[in-house]
């Protein structure tokens, strides 16, 4: 039976979003264990707080999953508002400032068990961001700071990026830019977009693979390619790839976490830039992307 609009909604704020709350809690639990290591008070009061911002995002997110509960319909993404991540904000922070060690000294346990806490709350700042920007696009709202983007330049710095995330799974990455270049574009929004779309194909590649950006000028736009020779994706479900919540392979989802929205904000944020986005794969034969956006300003539906 097909799972409702807001039965999808709910259960990607029951799974992916309360998720890394739970080794949250229990990282801080077990930092607070005096058997684990002994901690300054100033630790001991800063690992507290993380916890109790835990449980106040925890009671939001109740609150947000109650309320979808009695809605009867809930097509709409409005739904997580501002003040979700007030209590992520003093968690961030507080990981940051044990790790630095100006608290106190950490041992290796404590060190790993920190850095589990921040993972787990970078991917909940991530997925609600993702919540967020799908919001905004979806109501109409998102803004865009256009300017001239050296696109050598911009790959450069992608390919510093990811250059730890390839070298470990022995993926060959690699960029085939014409020389010359510009792009205009939201640098930022650039980013997430290329971002994501490499983040995919490092997921579905399989180890020693290859993952191959292009750009060239194309009829007044620059031509964007991002290939894999990854899984690829049954031609049935092309047209499913940029609708909210979908994934391929949910179970996929559950290994390797994310709400389903990444392609649905990258052709959000593409079209806002007056571009196209297009797919091409087959089942075990990799996947392109191709991105076309404009190399100069319009003056319409854009703002500067």
């Amino acid at each position: 039976m097909a799972i409702s609009k807001r039965g999808q909604i709910i259960d990607l704020i029951s799974h992916e979003l309360k998720t890394p709350t739970v080794p949250i809690m229990g990282y801080c639990e077990m930092l607070m264990n005096p058997k684990f290591g002994k901690l300054t008070n100033d630790q001991y009061d800063a690992i507290k707080e993380i916890m109790k911002n835990i449980l106040e995002l925890q009671i939001y997110l109740d609150g947000i999953i109650e309320k979808q509960k009695r809605v009867e319909e809930a097509d709409s993404l409005d739904i997580l508002p501002r003040e979700l991540r007030t209590p992520l904000i003093p968690i961030l922070g507080y990981c940051e400032m044990l790790k630095s060690e100006k608290l106190g000294p950490l041992d290796q346990d404590q060190k790993e068990a920190l850095d589990e806490i921040q993972i787990n709350s970078d991917r909940l700042n991530s997925l609600i961001n993702d919540f967020w920007n799908a919001q905004e696009l979806e109501l109409g709202k998102m803004k865009y700071h256009l300017e001239l983007i050296d696109v050598t330049e911009f790959f450069n710095k992608i390919s510093n990026k990811f250059s730890n995330s390839v070298m470990e799974k022995k993926i060959s990455f690699s960029t085939n830019i014409e020389s010359n270049l510009n792009v205009y574009a939201d640098n930022s929004k650039l980013i997430q977009i290329f971002s994501n779309l490499i983040e995919n194909s490092i997921v579905f590649v399989p180890e020693n693979g290859k993952i191959i950006i292009e750009a060239k000028s194309q009829n007044g736009s620059i031509e964007f390619k991002v290939k894999d020779n990854g899984s690829g994706i049954p031609k049935e479900k092309h047209n499913e790839l940029f609708k909210k919540f979908h994934q391929i392979d949910t179970s996929h989802r559950r290994a390797h976490g994310g709400g389903g929205l990444g392609l649905v904000i990258v052709k959000g944020f593409i079209e806002g830039m007056n571009g196209k986005i297009s797919v091409e794969s087959e089942e075990g034969k990799g996947t392109t992307f191709t991105i076309n956006l404009p190399r100069k300003s319009k003056q319409y539906g854009i703002a500067h």
